[in-house]
């Protein structure tokens, strides 16, 4: 009855366990580093290219920024909200033409954009076909 409270008679299973435990072999474990290294170096070749296409992706985002933001603030000016719901509306007839405000700013940013063209195109386009 000695097992029935506990009573040790040797050495656990454990300690057998623990005692049994060899480090691998030096050419398996050369192995698994050259493996480990080989996939490394290819998912960091794969990392590069996503990189590249996502920079270039980004350049061509804020390349087109302003005009969107630019379309956004003159939808908003003119409807009050980002998207128009369309009324019904009786006297549209008799109202035409724009805000002057609003093509005099269009006028300026088209100015301010061809007078910094060739800036702008060295800093976003110099380096977007580079090969790495």
């Amino acid at each position: 009855m000695g097992w029935l409270f506990g009573g040790r008679r040797g050495p656990s299973w454990r300690d057998q366990t623990l005692a049994s435990i060899s480090p691998p072999p030096m050419p398996l474990l050369g192995i698994f580093i050259i493996v480990f290294l080989l996939l490394a170096l290819s998912s960091y070749v794969d990392y590069r290219v996503r990189m590249h296409r996502t920079l270039i992706s980004l350049r061509l985002f804020l390349l087109l920024l302003p005009v969107i933001l630019f379309l956004v603030a003159v939808n908003i000016s003119i409807y009050g909200r980002l998207i128009r719901v369309p009324k019904p509306d009786h006297d549209a007839i008799h109202r035409a033409g724009t805000s002057p405000w609003g093509v005099a700013a269009l006028v300026v940013l088209l100015l301010f954009l061809v007078s910094y063209q060739s800036s702008f195109q060295s800093r976003w386009f110099r380096p977007l076909w580079q090969s790495y």
